[in-house]
């Protein structure tokens, strides 16, 4: 609903217990920190035997440390954008987003986590796409003209083992910004919406509602079925008036009682009345 008659939180996490929270959050750094150390163990082994790959075909030992590199710079980039989505939402008293969240939100009140995500799906993906692509073609090549220049031939496997890995990392980021382009066409397409009743008379009660923070707005939205701003305007509309000594009626939206001049909608369904700019943001 575009009004909540409540302040329930209805953020993701606001349903986790704080253990679990932290449960979470140990579990994340746990992982975090053998991806750190194996990554870095692979490159002090790479830079060590560095010239024995130089009787390779194509220059896989470069193609692995930068690979390397890159996973590394991702995940720190996409760590530090969370704490400043988290900080952010902490000073203006919202609900800090989880980790994994980042870069599913294209709309970060804080400048430097908005350009963190940008460049993640902007540049670091499609470069990663490319470094991979081109990863398999040198590797191909090695098999094929120089397989013997490996030092071993388990750094070999290792390597092949990584090149799978790396186009996981990509489906699974591939699918993750699909969603993330998705949640934002349901903002978009809320907001499209909103705009369509949003008159003076809205504005004046409400202010500005055609601009959501983000996806979390549209939480519980996917379960209801709201009417279209064309329905909600064939919906008959009228000034308010009050006959004789009939007793004084109340919007149940905005627990405020109706004056006379008020626009209004009448529902025929049902026959209860409510100021205009309270039922048709309702009924979205």
């Amino acid at each position: 609903q575009a009004l909540r008659p409540c302040g329930c939180s209805t953020h993701p996490t606001s349903g986790l217990r704080p253990g679990r929270v932290a449960t979470m959050s140990r579990l994340l750094g746990y992982n975090d920190a053998v991806l750190m150390a194996s990554l870095s163990f692979s490159s002090i082994d790479l830079l060590s035997e560095w010239d024995s790959f130089k009787g390779c075909s194509k220059p896989i030992h470069a193609w692995l440390v930068v690979s390397y590199a890159f996973v590394v710079a991702v995940r720190t980039a996409h760590l530090f954008g969370a704490h400043l989505a988290k900080s952010q939402a902490q000073q203006s008293g919202g609900a800090s987003p989880a980790s994994e969240e980042f870069i599913l939100d294209l709309r970060h009140k804080a400048s430097a986590a908005r350009l963190l995500v940008s460049i993640t799906w902007r540049f670091a993906l499609p470069f990663f796409v490319f470094w991979t692509l081109l990863g398999t073609r040198w590797m191909s090549d090695v098999m094929q003209h120089s397989p013997t220049c490996v030092p071993s031939p388990e750094q070999l496997y290792f390597a092949m083992f990584w090149l799978v890995l790396c186009y996981g990392w990509i489906i699974v980021h591939c699918g993750v910004g699909g969603i993330a382009w998705l949640l934002e066409l349901r903002v978009r397409h809320a907001e499209r919406d909103l705009r369509a009743v949003e008159d003076a008379d809205v504005l004046a009660r409400w202010g500005q509602v055609s601009h959501l923070s983000d996806f979390h707005a549209l939480d519980g939205r996917a379960e209801m079925n709201g009417l279209t701003p064309d329905e909600i305007q064939s919906l008959p509309c009228e000034p308010y008036s009050r006959w004789g000594d009939c007793e004084e009626e109340e919007c149940s939206i905005c627990i405020c009682h109706l004056e006379p001049g008020e626009a209004v909608r009448r529902l025929p369904s049902c026959g209860h009345t409510f100021h205009k700019s309270c039922i048709d943001l309702w009924l979205l």
